[in-house]
């Protein structure tokens, strides 16, 4: 059975990486609404062969679709999102305004599926921020062979992790700098370009940031607690996509790292790399449909602690794929 779907901020980065996802997963569309925060907008948006005309939000009656995905700015989503579930819509919000609330329905497709069925209820779903996705499909793949008693994770995040402004003021800032003049950080605490910051988000009462606590929530939510917990360290990187991960892990049962590594080898959703292999996010990781894990270690042979890299399209993998997931996942509840 076909789904009607609203797209609000089908213009921006994620949503056009979505417009391509659905058109690769050939979703049965039977109708598609594009919306637009613009009063005549006379345009067209094209999947899959078939033209879908803009329609202003402000005018737009949600009751026409099942599911609303916005892609939008969290004060667009204030704005609209209770309209939209009054109406009957279900939401996927990707703007992040409801991130870290453990009330919201949180989903990761590959690892909780079943529970889409509360959000069908609620009207509201939430797909994990991109880091979360990352270390939850890396370390599942341990966790269901294994059982992982600690883990920690540093990650090195790109700029595209705060959309379209993180890549522009990157972008902005290259330039200014390579051509002798100071740099132009646009909100962000201090220069993006050829610099590295050693936390993303504010800092709360716990010396965590608000962005490394919601990760821990979220990958607490879909993996479950830890026996001796759960770590993570976010750094800004001058990168404009990709991300990259160290992850540290004790395992619960004893393993070899060849047993290790045939476990990330099972996974469909992994792909495990050669450690020879030099792997860098511009060559590598844009446009890659799967999680990257190389470099894997035992600290110390007989031991239960195990190392790795794990490297992942943000935007793509970490965004766009798990919403249009998500879609799919309604589409066969309703």
């Amino acid at each position: 059975m076909g789904i009607k779907l609203a797209i609000y901020g089908y213009d921006s980065d994620i949503g056009k990486l979505v417009l391509e996802t659905l058109e690769e997963q050939q979703l049965d569309l039977t109708e598609v609404y594009p919306l637009s925060p613009l009063q005549g907008e006379y345009d067209a948006v094209m999947i899959d062969k078939q033209n879908y005309f803009v329609t202003p939000i402000d005018t737009f009656d949600f009751s026409k679709a099942d599911v609303a995905l916005f892609l939008t700015t969290q004060d667009e989503t204030q704005r609209w999102v209770q309209k939209a579930k009054e109406e009957g819509c279900i939401v996927i919000d990707d703007s992040h305004l409801f991130s870290g609330d453990e009330k919201t329905n949180l989903v990761v497709p590959e690892i909780n599926p079943y529970a889409v069925k509360d959000a069908i209820q609620s009207r509201l779903v939430i797909p994990a921020l991109a880091p979360s996705v990352q270390l939850c499909l890396a370390l599942a793949a341990l966790h269901d062979e294994f059982g992982i008693a600690k883990a920690t994770a540093t990650s090195l995040e790109s700029a595209s992790e705060h959309g379209r402004l993180g890549t522009q003021t990157l972008a902005h800032e290259t330039t200014l700098l390579l051509n002798g003049m100071a740099g132009d950080h646009q909100g962000f605490p201090c220069q993006l370009a050829f610099n590295l910051l050693n936390r993303i988000g504010v800092v709360e009462e716990d010396s965590y940031s608000d962005h490394e606590n919601t990760i821990r929530s979220e990958v607490e939510r879909i993996l479950g607690k830890f026996e001796r917990g759960f770590d993570v360290t976010c750094i800004q990187v001058p990168v404009f996509y990709g991300h990259t991960m160290v992850v540290n892990v004790e395992l619960e049962d004893k393993a070899s790292l060849d047993e290790v590594k045939q476990a990330f080898e099972k996974s469909q959703y992994i792909t495990l790399c050669d450690d020879e292999e030099v792997l860098s996010p511009v060559e590598n990781i844009v446009n890659e449909r799967t999680v990257l894990v190389s470099r894997v270690r035992q600290s110390v042979k007989g031991s239960k602690s195990f190392s790795f890299v794990t490297m992942m399209d943000n935007t793509r993998r970490g965004e766009a794929i798990p919403c249009v997931e998500i879609i799919k996942l309604l589409q066969k509840s309703l």
